[in-house]
């Protein structure tokens, strides 16, 4: 993915979802945090927060999906008994 594609999908993004972003309360200090860290330029950091957002992401999606899996076929076993 390009520089400019990951800029467009963020720029929709935040169209997108600005009122749940908005909605959003961050622990007190989070933004303090990565002021400092952009101060310092640290970079690893950041990508690492990134990184470790997307992971959390995925897994709560894929909790999500394996939940739904499961009742249904909860469901589709109770009716076939």
């Amino acid at each position: 993915m390009s520089k400019e594609a990951i800029a467009e999908f963020v720029a929709r993004m935040k169209e997108q979802q600005k009122d749940q972003i908005q909605a959003m309360e961050l622990p007190a200090g989070t933004e303090e945090y990565v002021q400092e860290r952009i101060k310092a330029g640290d970079q690893e950091t950041l990508v690492f927060m990134l990184k470790l957002g997307y992971v959390m992401g995925l897994q709560t999606g894929y909790a999500a999906q394996t939940l739904e899996q499961n009742v249904t076929t909860k469901s589709q076993d109770t009716i076939k008994a």
